[in-house]
């Protein structure tokens, strides 16, 4: 990592994402941040892996190498849509003081909410690519290239799956830690403001909701917005940390 890499920004990519799916905001980002997204397998350099983790199990893998990565520096957590549901889950298997700073949920209902209406996992080759389409979140190139197709739709169906079959029970303990940033996109087909307000239900403190203009993947004209709060919250941290260390 960078000398000056004095905090980690963790980010869990959507369904389908790869490692490099938050690129674009790499200009926004100071230099003493460390920003890191999550491979999961079955794509990018784990293309041969399956991807028949669960949520909950996609979760657990993280945690493991969390300390690690941390390496004792202040972070914080973001999640889109499939990535925030995976990040609820992080945040509930976390021991107190590997808590985030703060954690921003993105493009995601509420985890004890059905997870969509619209039975994607089950939908045949044609009509998903259709959806694909509309949700405008798939690259034109792959869309365009049947054989790229025929790679990428088996391991994007099978995290469909995984998003459909996750359920949070509404019952368990709150999490007083940390503070939390809920997003979604104020034009997206299958989530609205409701949906978003249900997080309230998961934490023991207020957490922010704001609905930005856009679809389902209003995250790629949003970034400034969307990483404001995680920076605000790691500011003061990097600060005190770089006074005892000088």
């Amino acid at each position: 990592m960078p000398e000056q890499a004095q905090a980690l920004l963790l980010a869990v990519p959507f369904a389908g994402g790869n490692e490099h799916v938050y690129r674009p905001w790499l200009e926004l980002l100071p230099p003493w941040l460390d920003f890191q997204t999550v491979q999961l397998p079955g794509r990018g350099r784990r293309f041969f892996e399956p991807n028949d983790l669960s949520i909950e199990q996609m979760a657990a893998a993280i945690v493991a190498g969390l300390p690690t990565l941390l390496a004792n520096r202040p972070w914080v957590l973001f999640g889109h849509s499939m990535g925030a549901r995976i990040a609820f889950e992080i945040l509930h298997l976390l021991p107190t003081p590997l808590q985030p700073a703060a954690v921003v949920l993105s493009g995601a209902r509420a985890p004890f909410l059905p997870a969509t209406t619209r039975d994607v996992a089950k939908k045949d080759r044609t009509a998903f690519i259709q959806l694909l389409r509309e949700m405008n979140g798939t690259p034109a190139e792959i869309l365009q290239n049947d054989e790229l197709l025929d790679l990428f739709l088996p391991m994007l169906q099978r995290d469909f799956a995984h998003v459909e079959h996750y359920r949070s029970a509404p019952e368990r303990p709150l999490l007083h830690q940390p503070n939390c940033f809920v997003f979604g996109g104020d034009q997206d087909p299958d989530i609205n403001q409701s949906h978003l307000v249900a997080w309230q239900q998961c934490f023991a403190e207020p957490i922010a909701v704001q609905l930005l203009t856009g679809d389902h993947f209003f995250i790629f004209g949003h970034g400034q917005a969307l990483l404001e709060p995680l920076l605000q919250a790691l500011q003061p941290l990097v600060s005190a940390r770089s006074q005892t260390t000088a």
